[in-house]
């Protein structure tokens, strides 16, 4: 695709106000015991059964970890741990590791609005990424929700939500 075709592209979709969610998976080498990624791209997909969707870019490392069968969790951020956000976004720098906790035997961030534990079912290549079908096994949340965090062009920001 055309550089100028693909920075409209992007520009445009920046405009499309999101959630922002962590990917994580349990990794006893890695510092902390969590593998995760910072994705925006996430779904509810089904009821019956209740699956998500995540996409993945292809040149992501945790993607490997991602195969059916394997399990994961899905962190939903709460207004405050942007800084959690840019650490698994690629950012370590500027950012921090936040606070893990055991699900299921999966990492599940402390202060989330909401965590699903989800089981791959399927994962289908898509341009360059890869969509991630998770099962959700177990959900938890925090009560009542502190304002969610919302990305668009660039920029953090928060919404309150209902109680």
């Amino acid at each position: 695709m055309h550089t100028d075709t693909t920075r409209q592209f992007r520009s445009l979709m920046s405009r499309f106000v999101t959630g922002v969610t962590v990917l994580a998976v349990p990794d006893p080498r890695a510092q902390g015991g969590v593998v995760g990624m910072t994705a925006n791209a996430v779904s509810a997909v089904s009821l019956e059964p209740l699956l998500l969707l995540c996409c993945v870019r292809n040149k992501s490392s945790l993607l490997p970890r991602l195969a059916p069968g394997a399990t994961f969790s899905v962190n939903v951020l709460s207004s405050g741990q942007d800084a959690v956000s840019r650490f698994y976004g690629g950012q370590p720098e500027r950012g921090e590791k936040g606070q893990w906790e055991l699900a299921e035997s999966v990492p599940v961030l402390q202060g989330a609005n909401a965590c699903f534990v989800c089981e791959v079912s399927s994962c289908m290549e898509a341009g360059d990424h890869t969509v991630i079908f998770g099962a959700v096994r177990e959900m938890r949340s925090a009560e009542p929700p502190a304002p969610a965090l919302v990305y668009a062009c660039g920029r953090y920001s928060q919404v309150e939500l209902a109680s």
